[in-house]
């Protein structure tokens, strides 16, 4: 089944009905406790219920809801930049592996007539800034992701919108854009800004993610279970696997020039 955070009703009735369960079995004191607490935003939810079924409160039952959440696949999005989208419907996307990265970032810039040695110069500071952020001790390849375009912003602060700021993403913006102002331009000036839909196997999902994926999960029911409240279900995660193009659900592009995409920070 596939499972879309922004649709509860595509949530499996195997895992609701464990997650209604875990909350119909607390001692009245602690289901007192926790209807006890006002709600005005989503964040209120969460400090009701963080106490009793927060991950590190309740490992067990968090390992026994991993466990059905792998017999299932994810809705998830990831934003970008990108010079050609068909790339992404022919070969899907792919990690931050470095080979492949650097590869196609030269790539890029050939495209777009970048003189060689700027490109040298500009691969040069990419790795140094690329071998800062992931330590060669404990480097993997990944890719991020995120729920739902409700984690998109259209006020004073950036959102997940802001990976879509430039070619490279985040990598190539820390790196360049400060210390390369003049060839991070053609990153930022080219290409598409888009928002890729795509499916993936919760089990595919990087173990260190999983139950705080789950865990949204947990606290929409609580909603509903202890006030009847509709709590919005997002979260952020990595895999350090690629998507392959049959798994890529929809490219949509994002038309909003942000703001901050132009300024010097």
């Amino acid at each position: 089944m596939l499972i879309d955070a922004s649709d509860a009703n595509t949530i499996p009735v195997d895992i609701e009905n464990k997650i209604i369960r875990y909350f119909s079995l607390m001692p009245e004191r602690v289901i007192t406790n926790i209807k006890n607490h006002k709600l005005e935003y989503d964040h209120d939810v969460l400090c009701a219920i963080e106490k009793y079924v927060a991950p590190n409160t309740a490992y067990d039952f968090y390992q026994e809801l991993i466990a059905l959440f792998e017999q299932h696949e994810m809705v998830c999005y990831h934003s970008t930049k990108i010079f050609d989208k068909n790339i992404i419907f022919e070969n899907g996307l792919k990690t931050n592996d470095w080979d492949t990265y650097s590869r196609n970032i030269i790539s890029i810039f050939k495209k777009l007539n970048v003189k060689a040695n700027d490109i040298a110069e500009a691969i040069k500071i990419i790795k140094k800034q690329y071998d800062w952020k992931y330590p060669i001790i404990d480097r993997e390849p990944q890719l991020c992701f995120y729920s739902d375009v409700g984690l998109l912003r259209n006020d004073m602060y950036a959102g997940y919108e802001q990976f879509c700021e430039n070619i490279g993403g985040e990598l190539a913006k820390d790196a360049l854009k400060k210390d390369f102002p003049r060839i991070y331009r053609y990153l930022r000036e080219n290409g598409e800004a888009i928002l890729v839909k795509f499916k993936i196997p919760f089990i595919d999902i990087k173990n260190y993610d999983k139950d705080s994926i789950v865990y949204p999960f947990v606290t929409y029911f609580a909603g509903k279970y202890f006030w009847n409240y509709n709590y919005e279900i997002h979260f952020e995660g990595n895999t350090d696997k690629d998507i392959a193009p049959n798994n890529i659900l929809e490219i949509i592009p994002y038309l909003v020039d942000r703001y901050y995409f132009h300024s010097a920070d």
